[in-house]
């Protein structure tokens, strides 16, 4: 099974795609109206219809759904991986402004201050 990563530069492609054969699945990164990442991925069949030109399919025969569900396996695997990633750069974010957050050293700040409640 191959696997392409393209980096979002927040144009609409795809994160990654991974392929079977005829089969793909195709990682996406979209966002909601809070600004908040998710994630969705897009399970196809290329074939070519009968004038030559490439189409695709969300229909799969029955051999095809065992390998179609690894590629998605595969995808949502990979949406994990760069969700865990977020959520360590997200409270990496956080401890950091917290603790810039009255400009003096953690250690002489005064806890009672308001706002300073951990």
């Amino acid at each position: 099974m191959d696997n392409t990563s393209t980096p979002n530069s927040g144009t609409n492609k795809p994160l990654a795609t991974y392929r079977d054969g005829r089969l793909k699945a195709t990682l996406w990164q979209n966002e909601n109206r809070d600004g908040d990442t998710y994630y969705t991925v897009n399970l196809a069949k290329v074939y070519e219809d009968r004038h030559g030109k490439l189409q695709e399919t969300s229909s799969f025969s029955d051999t095809e759904i065992l390998r179609i569900a690894e590629l998605g396996k595969e995808a949502r695997t990979h949406a994990l991986q760069l969700k865990r990633e977020q959520t360590i750069e997200r409270h990496q974010r956080q401890a950091h402004d917290h603790e810039q957050g009255s400009g003096r050293p953690r250690r002489f700040r005064n806890w009672a201050e308001p706002g300073l409640e951990c």
